[in-house]
């Protein structure tokens, strides 16, 4: 179930990112405190974008950030950071401002989140509705809507 995969302490509106670098660290660091997986999964991300490049830029707003790194997860779950401002993560993906964060112990047990995911930026009122929120709560019922 999807209320499993997304909790509201995983969820940051308006932070702030200089870098795309520094716009990861900000999407894992509420998963790193809660003990859903462990400092070595950004690591993980950061070496797969130097080998296959910006693969989680779905959308000109939207990275699904994630890597296939399941020794350093501790549970499935999803987190959402929401940028006070586009970060660049290169030419192609100047304006990246949701960053969903999924965090895998196997390649299984997401699927729902990555339905949610589908459901959600493949309509860009609710890709707006995320933006525009101002609260981790409006975030959490968007995504606990959409799998409904």
């Amino acid at each position: 179930m999807i209320e499993q995969l997304i909790k509201k302490e995983n969820i940051v509106v308006n932070a702030h990112a200089d870098s795309w670098q520094q716009a990861i660290n900000l999407s894992l660091q509420q998963l790193v405190k809660n003990g859903y997986c462990t400092d070595e999964y950004e690591t993980a991300v950061l070496k797969s974008t130097e080998e296959n490049g910006f693969y989680y830029c779905l959308t000109d707003d939207l990275a699904l950030i994630h890597a296939k790194a399941f020794e350093a997860v501790n549970q499935t779950q999803l987190a959402v950071t929401v940028l006070d401002s586009p970060v660049a993560f290169s030419d192609e993906h100047p304006n990246i401002r949701i960053l969903v964060t999924l965090v895998a112990k196997d390649g299984n047990t997401h699927m729902e989140g990555i339905m949610a995911v589908a459901n959600i930026f493949g309509d860009d009122d609710k890709a707006s509705d995320i933006i525009n929120a101002t609260s981790a709560d409006e975030i959490y019922d968007l995504f606990i809507n959409s799998v409904e």
